[in-house]
């Protein structure tokens, strides 16, 4: 029943037009909608038959967004006629910009791997709040992500210390580093805290309805569980508050948030470069733009390979088939990206 009504509206008058872009890099597959002002992340699960996975609701992307609250007034980035959403930076780091006449919401994305995955796996989201008005702005930003793999288990989410199947609200001073919701074949982890992360005021976990039908913040219901009768079932959702705080005119507030698969290892974003490549990537350096951000990653890429390769040979271990093809599926991308026979 996940938002049954809401679902058979949208069936109902899904008749706009939809504009949207769609970037792949590594096991991730980013669709932006310039139209509504939201996106939609996928994983590759099956690499070999190139088969993509939700990380999160997408029948409607729409149940996903930013809200702004500036100056005491809500809006809701996508829906609100007071900004212009237009597609912007570049194919290697697309951005959402919201633009009205005194701020501009810039939603950056960058993919990024982490831990001990040698293909891209997540990406890092940050977000730029920028004073362009004659006077100072408070403005603060939540982000409400409608989560499905986790729905119809005990635990909707994991953290680093704790399990949650119920209402649950964690503060700054908690100390979580990342919560996961996960099923049997894909876990998403979303960041709390870390190194380059920005830590929000409040993270609350809650009935997706309920999250999504207030202007700002929902009232905490300690225990709650994540129904909301007749309407949603077992329908949770993950909301971050980040408070209010003034901007001085010209100046902008930066917020940088990581979604990704799950990692044995944790969330440690990958992305030193090692010496033996440094000549490449300083002859690399002067291609201009995308080019020269698509052949560092690629450099990053072959290093990790060959890594794992010696670490096979080393072991005398077999190759697992569906990494074998992984790895096959890499080396033909990549021999054809460059004209190499």
């Amino acid at each position: 029943m996940k938002k049954l009504l809401l679902l058979l509206a949208v069936t109902a008058v899904c008749s706009f037009r939809v504009e949207a872009a769609e970037y792949i890099d590594g096991r991730i597959r980013l669709v932006i909608n310039e139209n509504t002002g939201r996106f939609s992340l996928y994983f590759m699960t099956d690499i070999a038959r190139e088969q993509y996975v939700p990380f999160f609701m997408d029948q409607d992307p729409r149940t996903s967004f930013l809200a702004l609250l500036a100056n005491n007034r809500n809006y809701r980035l996508g829906e609100s006629a007071s900004f212009k959403t237009t597609l912007g930076g570049t194919p290697v780091n697309p951005a959402l910009i919201f633009e009205s006449s005194f701020l501009t919401v810039t939603e950056d994305f960058s993919f990024i791997r982490t831990g001990s995955s040698s293909l891209t796996n997540g990406i890092r989201i940050t977000i730029a709040i920028t004073n362009r008005g004659e006077r100072p702005v408070e403005a603060g930003l939540r982000f409400l992500l409608d989560t499905t793999l986790g729905e119809g288990t005990a635990a909707h989410f994991l953290t680093d210390r704790r399990q949650i199947s119920s209402e649950t609200l964690i503060e700054t001073g908690a100390g979580d580093l990342y919560w996961v919701s996960k099923n049997s074949r894909l876990a998403l982890m979303g960041s709390i805290g870390g190194e380059n992360i920005t830590r929000p005021d409040l993270v609350h976990f809650a009935n997706w309805k309920r999250l999504n039908d207030v202007p700002w913040k929902l009232p905490f219901a300690a225990g709650r569980n994540f129904n909301l009768l007749p309407y949603s079932i077992e329908d949770s959702a993950v909301c971050y508050y980040y408070e209010p705080s003034v901007i001085s005119r010209g100046e902008s507030r930066f917020i940088s948030i990581v979604l990704a698969s799950e990692d044995e290892e944790g969330f440690v974003v990958s992305s030193n470069v090692p010496d033996e490549l440094s000549t490449l990537i300083r002859e690399s350096s002067k291609i201009e733009g995308d080019v020269s951000q698509s052949m560092r990653t690629d450099l990053i890429v072959l290093r990790d390979l060959v890594a794992k390769l010696d670490g096979y040979i080393s072991s005398g271990a077999l190759v697992p088939d569906d990494e074998l093809s992984a790895l096959g599926l890499l080396i033909s991308r990549i021999k054809e990206k460059y004209g190499i026979p």
